[in-house]
Order: C-alpha cells, then sequence, then structure tokens
C-alpha cells in the first residue's frame, strides 16, 4: 500500500500553532504533549489511508476529530492529502464553512 504525502497548507500551520500556543499558556504541559502525540497519530493515519475519516461532498473534504474539542479538515488528490485548517470545534460552523471557502 502506496502512503500519500501529507502537506500542511499555511493555515493548517497556523491555526496548528495557535493551538498550541492556547494550550501552552492555558494547560498543563502534559496537555500539550497529548495533542502533538494525537495529532501526529492522526497524520499517519491519514498517509495510510485518507479515506477512512468522514468525508462531505458539498465542500469536498475529509473531517477528523483530532480531539474533541479540534477538528482536523483536509482535501484528498493525487496521492496527496492536503491539510487544510486545525478548527476549535466550540467555534461558530458558519466561519468555518467560510474559512474553508476562502482555502
Amino acid at each position: 500500500m502506496t502512503n500519500y504525502d501529507v502537506i500542511w497548507s499555511p493555515v493548517a500551520s497556523l491555526t496548528y500553532l495557535d493551538i498550541l500556543e492556547y494550550l501552552e499558556e492555558n494547560w498543563p504541559e502534559s496537555v500539550t504533549e497529548n495533542f502533538i502525540h494525537r495529532t501526529e497519530t492522526v497524520i499517519n493515519h491519514i498517509s495510510q489511508n485518507p479515506y477512512f475519516y468522514s468525508y462531505s461532498k458539498d465542500v469536498e473534504i475529509y473531517k477528523c476529530v483530532v480531539v474533541k474539542q479540534v477538528s482536523l479538515y483536509y482535501h484528498v488528490e493525487n496521492n496527496k492529502a492536503e491539510l487544510l485548517i486545525f478548527w476549535d470545534n466550540r467555534q461558530d460552523p458558519e466561519k468555518l464553512f467560510s474559512s474553508i471557502i476562502k482555502l
């Protein structure tokens, strides 16, 4: 089985770093480490089987819940999985849709 290349969009990188910064400022180090580990595990899964997570035909993207508060949205094309955005699930979903459309 061929692994897919995983590409981080600038928005995915920025939103990931924003979440890490928030965790480091407001939570114990173990919470930040758990989030990093969980993210690495999810990205590894995406690399091996990007079609595993839930798919939205409307916007042609996949959603993976990293932790219950944060989801990762990504797009798959030509043996590549592009990470689009890390999203705080407590935010307004309408903002998410408009953020994804801009990508």
